[in-house]
């Protein structure tokens, strides 16, 4: 049986926020993982909440309104504009890589898995997954009684030192 960590690759060679084909199969693809086939994480329902994209504070394309807001947000990247304010920008890597988010979740246990506790300066809990062999990041929060995904994204040169002193400072 193939090792489903090690075999996880991007789901498309090139994507961009104009291939509107790719990215309603991404977005099936999540559609499918996590409302159509719920799964449990620690014994808790894993959810996403279920309100459709609303573009009008973000600079991606009008017809991202069909997807859901979270898959946009795990697709995107929150950036400073030149006039100050943050929008959302497309990053190909991360819709890429949605399909990793439920077999990270399915196999958080697999020591190639790190996963802590963090408290946020907002005053939540938040869970990280690290796949670090694979440098992504999945982050989930407990609204008992279920999880709900907050985000998942690619661990690059810019953050690594960031999450990993948020790891070593994690909750025991």
């Amino acid at each position: 049986m193939p090792d489903i960590l090690d075999s996880l690759e991007p789901y498309f060679a090139t994507v961009n926020e104009h291939d509107e084909e790719k990215l309603d199969e991404l977005h099936a693809v999540f559609q499918e993982h996590f409302m159509d086939n719920p799964f449990y994480l620690d014994g808790k329902l894993v959810r996403v909440k279920r309100h459709v994209y609303n573009p009008q504070k973000d600079g991606l394309p009008d017809y991202f309104t069909h997807y859901f807001e979270k898959f946009v947000h795990v697709v995107s990247r929150t950036i400073a504009t030149k006039k100050g304010n943050k929008q959302r920008e497309f990053r190909p890597e991360r819709a890429n890589r949605i399909h990793w988010i439920k077999p990270i979740l399915e196999n958080y246990t697999d020591a190639r898995i790190s996963n802590f506790r963090f408290l946020e300066n907002n005053g939540k809990i938040r869970d990280y997954f690290w796949y670090k062999a694979k440098d992504f990041i999945v982050v989930m929060e407990e609204v008992i009684p279920d999880y709900y995904l907050i985000t998942g994204f690619c661990v690059d040169r810019e953050n690594r030192v960031y999450y990993a002193k948020k790891e070593a400072n994690c909750l025991k």
